[in-house]
């Protein structure tokens, strides 16, 4: 079952009692056989079971017993009115001819007025208790009736008072003890019922709490099969609602990803995109502890909406700081670098002086770059991530670097890895990136020494593109400060342009990060989701 509705749950609910007709059905069978049994004996000249004293009045009771028993089946079955009616009637008439039988067969000694314990019995089992008494007090008269009756018109009658005392007693007993017990019985039928409401208005809440989460909800029962997801998890995971879901076939990162926390100890811990490789969504495994063997609870949340009101918040911040600088500092910049080109071109003007002039120039010039750095982190560009073929992507990258006069191309080695060639990532982010590393890399690493692009395989999900250098390497104090604003180690720097790295990697669900190589140089390690399944699936949805 992988999708519930509020509906379906209280449809399963309480329903209103209903007249059971099943016990008078079955009353019906059993005085139909009675009735068979007590027919039949008046067609044997000695019976073994009674003994019959007025044959006539036997042979015709039975036979109207008989005839009653097979109107009173075929009225339950076609007569779904009137159930108190039936059954009263069905009691009056019932009896009425065990009386009748019981006399025929020499009267109380005789031992069938204790049928009449199972009418009276039903009565209080079906009706309503001051009808069940009405009936055993109807019953002990009509005893007392054909005692009188017998005592003054049989002469050799052995019946006695004490015997019918004792059975209309009985009768009335039956009727308050099978009341009692079939009320006791009702009442937790209703508290049943009543339980019942409860548990499906609960589950029919919660299942309209899960579904209108804007998280994802999975659970998997104790053999990962999908028990139930909510609408959220299917959009974020783009998968159809209408057929059966695998975690295995339809999530394998998913699946990989729950693997994983297994094997950590099943700790409460949440997962980000880079972690699990699922695109913009965090995840966050529970166990949830039932009577059987534990299920496994799994939210899925979508932090992109997050990460873009971050961004643009910061986007703002900077958006009101360039808009103060170009104000309040790039206005006097261009007037005190047209003052130094002035002062240049003044031929009157001394060497030492002509070297000051020089040092004003490259200062403004520093100044405007970092100007131009934080307009480009406030412009902000919308990201546009596809798969890139990094196999037919990079010789191009280096061949465009090359042409633009900042290296040779003999300065640089690319080297990828088989099956690691496809990438999820904005192309022209990509190149941005790119550009700045390489850029560093002839910047601070050894003049005319080789540069190595390696593109591998980290795993099923990621892969990843260093860039390495051959130069004097970074300390490794400046290893995690050199991604922050305003940090450099050059005093020609801005220190913008890894931070800028920074934020484009963020943009495109990647990392960056930086060490120390194999030949004491700096390599800028980046880290980007795969485009072999990300790319169908993205095109899917």
């Amino acid at each position: 079952m992988q999708s519930l509705t509020g509906r379906s749950s209280f449809d399963s609910g309480y329903k209103p009692r209903t007249t059971n007709w099943t016990p008078v059905r079955l009353l019906n069978v059993y005085r139909l056989g009675l009735a068979s049994i007590f027919f039949s004996q008046s067609f044997v000249r000695q019976s073994p079971l009674i003994n019959i004293v007025d044959l006539t009045l036997y042979s015709w009771t039975s036979f109207a017993f008989l005839l009653l028993s097979i109107i009173w089946i075929v009225a339950a079955w076609i007569e779904r009115r009137g159930f108190q009616a039936q059954v009263s009637l069905q009691i009056y008439c019932d009896t009425i001819i065990i009386i009748l039988l019981m006399h025929a067969c020499g009267g109380i000694s005789s031992g069938l007025g204790m049928l009449l314990i199972i009418s009276v019995a039903t009565t209080g089992l079906l009706t309503q208790q001051s009808l069940a008494i009405l009936f055993a007090s109807l019953a002990s008269l009509g005893l007392l009736a054909q005692h009188i009756y017998s005592v003054t018109n049989i002469p050799d009658y052995t019946g006695t008072s004490t015997q019918v005392g004792i059975l209309g007693a009985s009768l009335i007993a039956t009727a308050v003890v099978t009341h009692n017990l079939i009320m006791r019985v009702r009442s937790s039928e209703q508290l049943v019922q009543q339980r019942e409401r409860d548990v499906a208005l609960l589950s029919a809440l919660n299942q309209e709490v899960i579904e209108n989460l804007q998280a994802g909800v999975i659970v998997l029962n104790r053999n990962d099969r999908i028990r139930h997801i909510n609408q959220a998890a299917l959009d974020l995971l783009h998968l159809p609602g209408e057929r059966t879901i695998s975690l295995a076939d339809d999530c394998p990162r998913l699946q990989t990803a729950l693997e994983a926390w297994r094997l950590a100890g099943e700790d409460e811990r949440t997962l980000l995109p880079s972690a699990t490789g699922i695109e913009s969504i965090q995840v966050s495994f529970r166990r949830l502890q039932g009577q059987e063997k534990a299920n496994t609870l799994i939210f899925l949340n979508d932090v992109s909406s997050i990460r873009d009101s971050m961004q643009q918040a910061k986007l703002a911040a900077l958006g009101h700081l360039t808009a103060s600088i170009a104000h309040e500092i790039r206005n006097p910049l261009g007037a005190i670098s047209y003052a130094a080109e002035l002062l240049h071109e003044n031929d009157q003007i001394e060497q030492s002086e002509q070297r000051m002039v020089e040092i004003i120039n490259q200062h403004t010039a520093r100044i405007n770059h970092i100007i131009e750095d934080i307009l480009k982190i406030s412009r902000g560009n919308p990201t546009v991530r596809e798969g890139i073929d990094l196999e037919a992507w990079l010789p191009r990258f280096v061949d465009d670097f090359c042409q633009s006069g900042l290296a040779r191309p003999d300065q640089y080695a690319v080297e990828i890895e088989t099956g690691a060639a496809a990438i999820e990532f904005d192309s022209g982010h990509l190149a941005q990136i790119l550009t700045n590393l390489c850029t560093n890399a002839l910047v601070h690493g050894v003049a005319d020494g080789s540069i190595t692009i390696r593109v591998a395989a980290v795993d099923n999900f990621h892969t990843r593109i260093e860039i390495a250098d051959r130069g004097p390497g970074i300390d490794a104090d400046a290893l995690d400060k050199i991604f922050e604003p305003f940090y450099t180690t050059s005093h020609q720097g801005s220190g913008l342009g890894l931070y800028i790295v920074g934020q484009l990697c963020e943009l495109n669900n990647a990392s960056i990060s930086a060490r120390i190589n194999e030949h004491n140089g700096t390599s800028f390690v980046l880290r980007a989701v795969s485009a072999e399944i990300e790319q169908p699936r993205r095109a899917a949805s």
